[in-house]
């Protein structure tokens, strides 16, 4: 954002500059015409009288040097055209026909041509181009030097001879301005003819040109302040993106996961801040993930060492024994073995898919009151056990993957049936609560031991009743339950249900999941 704001500095500028540049070049014009009209006002005074006291006017009797010295010396002097013309509209005199009769003409040579290289012309120059960019188009009509003309060319002088003061701004064929205000010369209240001044804006172009030099250079120095910060800022972004780039890298080679460390970034309140706290989770999550893969190749080896082990020595053993039934239980033993490595080695895959599983399930409505009843009937024709549902009267709504969640409960049914005496029942118990849903599978079975409440969703872990044979269960399933409900944001922990007298009454396990509001 801040690299953003910079390069908008001067974009944003130009329209301000615009602006006041062209206010700026109004309030001269402005100016111009009030002092033409002073200057004019003056003059038609003093014509006005000389045509109530002579009729010079009337009777075409004032010359254009006559004209000429007429106009005052303050202001713009000789500077300034005047035309006079009469009641009729004839031009009668013309300040600029009174040049050629002047005899203070001075003569002077052309100057040599100047061919070395000028800073401040070539910057006037560029100046200039630079002028075209923020200047306002005026689209002015033409304006005519020449003597002879009609005062049907100058609307102007036809709103004078009609007793108005009328201002108009004209361009040359160069594209100079010029400035001609129009003032009737009145007598008695009579129109006795009117006094057209002209005068280049030669003086408003120049102040122009002045104030772009100094919005150029103004300009300019923002320009350089503005490419400075962008290389200073973009520098604050890139540096740290490097160090970002450059760890990611070492981490794609090993070296450093565990050392990593950009406290530096991490505690910085902008983008780089967040990215640099993002990139360390993600570390943090992969270093997890690396241990967690680590601890369950560990739990695998361990676990399948034990039955390797048993299968080798009884079939060393089964060689060297003579007794037939003696080799007949050692065959068993090597068949249990190769019937539990196998039970372990299913339950190890689907474990293992579980976290690519998890990632991509897709999340759905699920009406979860429905689901429980669903598998209540399909258990309750394969489990001895009574299982009973109890829940509320209305339907219940979780978000999440149904298969994944079928899989939880249907898992914690048939563990509770495992624990389960004959002819005993299970509970399933669905509650609501504020923002959750807890489902309690409850049994009537010896509880679990003391040591184990906060064990039994470790891996491999097994605390099975004592008439179950050994090896049916991996010790994996309520460690997958806890992984699915975990990534769907709930939680799941094991409880003892006891009396009054703190009596165990059974097991129960109780997941809670966040409720989808209606």
């Amino acid at each position: 954002m801040r690299i953003l704001f910079i390069i908008l500095v001067p974009v944003l500028l130009y329209p301000i500059i615009l602006i006041y540049f062209n206010k700026y070049q109004d309030i001269l014009i402005k100016s111009e015409f009030a002092a033409i009209e002073r200057q004019g006002l003056t003059l038609t005074k003093a014509l006005a009288l000389a045509e109530n006291q002579y009729g010079l006017i009337q009777n075409n009797q004032i010359s254009s040097p006559a004209l000429q010295s007429l106009i005052p010396k303050v202001e713009y002097g000789s500077n300034i055209r005047a035309r006079l013309f009469n009641m009729y509209g004839n031009l009668i005199a013309d300040t600029k026909a009174s040049m050629k009769y002047s005899p203070f003409v001075k003569v002077s040579p052309l100057p040599a041509v100047d061919n070395t290289f000028s800073i401040k012309d070539n910057l006037t120059k560029f100046v200039s181009l630079f002028s075209n960019l923020i200047s306002r188009p005026l689209n002015l009509p033409i304006y005519k030097d020449n003597t002879n003309f009609l005062f049907e060319d100058f609307p102007e002088v036809i709103m004078a001879l009609k007793g108005k003061t009328k201002k108009t701004l004209r361009q040359d064929s160069k594209g100079k301005l010029y400035l001609s205000v129009a003032i009737p010369i009145k007598n008695i209240r009579m129109v006795r003819g009117a006094v057209l001044l002209s005068i280049s804006g030669k003086k408003i172009e120049q102040e122009l040109v002045d104030l772009e030099t100094e919005l150029f250079k103004a300009f300019g120095l923002i320009l350089l302040a503005t490419i400075a910060l962008a290389i200073y800022f973009g520098r604050s972004i890139t540096n740290p993106i490097v160090r970002l780039s450059n760890e990611a890298d070492k981490i794609a080679e090993d070296k450093m996961l565990k050392t990593f460390n950009l406290n530096q970034f991490r505690n910085r309140k902008d983008e780089i801040g967040n990215l640099a706290r993002s990139f360390f989770k993600m570390t943090n999550e992969l270093q997890k993930r690396i241990d967690h893969i680590a601890e369950f190749a560990a739990d695998v080896a361990h676990e399948l060492k034990n039955p390797i082990t048993s299968v080798r020595s009884a079939s060393e053993t089964i060689t060297k024994v003579k007794n037939f039934e003696d080799q007949k239980k050692l065959i068993k033993v090597i068949q249990n073995d190769v019937e539990r490595i196998d039970r372990l080695i299913n339950d190890i895959s689907a474990a293992s898919k579980l976290d690519a599983e998890l990632s991509r399930i897709e999340i759905k409505e699920i009406n979860i009151s429905r689901l429980l009843e669903t598998l209540v009937d399909i258990r309750s024709s394969t489990i001895i056990s009574k299982i009973n549902l109890l829940k509320h009267t209305e339907d219940v709504h979780i978000l999440g993957d149904e298969n994944k969640i079928a899989q939880v409960f249907d898992n914690l049914i048939q563990n509770a049936a495992s624990f389960s005496k004959k002819n005993n029942f299970i509970n399933v118990r669905l509650e609501k609560n504020l923002e959750n849903v807890s489902i309690m599978v409850e049994d009537n079975g010896p509880g679990f031991s003391k040591g184990s409440l906060n064990k039994v969703f470790d891996r491999f872990y097994t605390d099975r009743p004592k008439n179950e044979k050994f090896g049916n269960h991996s010790g994996l399933g309520l460690s997958i339950s806890k992984q699915i409900v975990e990534a769907h944001g709930g939680t799941i922990e094991a409880l003892n249900r006891l009396n009054q007298k703190n009596e165990c009454l059974g097991g129960s396990v109780k997941v809670t999941l966040p409720e989808k509001k209606l």
